[in-house]
């Protein structure tokens, strides 16, 4: 009898830890951790069209009619809507959104409230959100000044000397909202050059690092690196500009389709480019993450193509084809009588969710994925 209290307690022990060990592996198998998931594939169908700039917005939707921005939710209701007026236009990040037109911006959070609403100094080639700041391009093509503001629209730096005779063709934040990338072509040289940029905001300029004659057409940011791609080659550059020789890959014939982040490696998924299939579909993936270097061949044809949750995503006209990073072969899940009786004719991008916007003709439907 002596030893009965002491036994009861250790068994009381065992039970609860079990009964959290029980519910730890639910909630790992609930977020695909195992990589399987208990979700069924369902779609909702958008009462928006194809047209009008479909955009994810987090977990969230937004589209613009040529007057008013509106903000779904992914079961196809309204969060909010924003009067822009006609021939605006609109960037966002995860949780912010910049609209222009003219020489107006809108800085907007994630629940459509205004936080800054003013006319600036000359007309808005185009903005970028970041974690902390929007970025601004203002005045003409050639030569323009970037302005960058905070999130309440206060200025808090400036930069017009690094683009003169330049057209400013892209930019981003990156580490935390606090530098900013940008991409420049030199348009009075004698061969085409772009020049990318790095910034930490209202600190300090790296200075000009030349990237040749090849278009720039995206950068990502993933550990301390910047991934710069090009119709030619895949480079890396630390945010001094500095570059990171084997960190070069050639991807001539392979046009970037879409990124993510695992842990400091950007995955980059790309697709045959356009020009090797004059039908737009695809039939092809590859993917470069880290030293791996994989392609994959998809079952059919398909309009598009996607990362989510360290799975690869395709789409073709009646089925979505899945597969882990690993996988030999694609898991095929019909969309038979989910969309209406219409085919897919385009993938229009993810939510952070792991719901993908595509779209059937001009119909544009909400699908979860498994």
């Amino acid at each position: 009898m002596q030893f009965s209290q002491p036994m009861d307690k250790k068994r009381r022990w065992l039970i609860i830890a079990a009964l959290a060990l029980l519910v730890l592996l639910i909630i790992m198998a609930l977020r695909g951790v195992f990589g399987g998931s208990n979700r069924a594939v369902t779609a909702v169908k958008l009462r928006c069209v194809a047209t009008q700039d479909v955009t994810p917005f987090g977990n969230e939707i937004l589209y613009y009619d040529g007057i008013t921005l509106y903000c779904l939710r992914a079961n196809g209701y309204e969060h909010w809507s924003y009067p822009l007026g006609e021939n605006a236009s609109f960037s966002c990040s995860g949780s912010m959104v910049a609209a222009w037109s003219g020489t107006q911006l809108h800085i907007i959070d994630r629940d459509g409230n205004s936080t800054y609403n003013e006319n600036l100094s000359d007309a808005i080639q185009f903005a970028r959100v970041g974690a902390k700041y929007v970025a601004v391009v203002l005045g003409g093509d050639i030569s323009p000044s970037l302005v960058i503001k905070d999130m309440q629209g206060t200025t808090v730096d400036t930069e017009s000397g690094a683009y003169k005779d330049m057209i400013l063709l892209d930019l981003g934040f990156f580490s935390d909202g606090e530098y900013l990338w940008t991409t420049s072509l030199d348009v009075y040289g004698s061969v085409p050059d772009t020049t990318l940029h790095t910034f930490r905001v209202n600190v300090s300029n790296s200075g000009g690092i030349s990237l040749g004659d090849h278009l720039i057409y995206a950068v990502v940011y993933a550990g301390t690196q910047l991934n710069v791609v090009s119709t030619r080659q895949l480079r890396q550059y630390d945010y001094r500009g500095t570059l990171n020789p084997s960190g070069t890959v050639l991807v001539y014939g392979w046009q970037l389709i879409d990124n993510a982040v695992s842990g400091s490696d950007a995955m980059l998924l790309f697709t045959p480019s356009k020009s090797a299939d004059n039908t737009g579909r695809i039939s092809q993936l590859r993917l470069l993450w880290g030293k791996t270097d994989r392609r994959y061949s998809l079952p059919s044809p398909c309009v598009g193509a996607a990362l989510y949750n360290r799975k690869i995503y395709a789409f073709s006209e009646d089925m979505v084809y899945r597969a882990d990073l690993g996988d030999r072969r694609f898991n095929p899940i019909s969309l038979s009588g989910q969309l209406g009786g219409q085919i897919v004719t385009d993938y229009l991008g993810m939510l952070t969710n792991g719901v993908a916007l595509v779209a059937c003709e001009s119909d544009v439907y909400a699908v979860t994925l498994p």
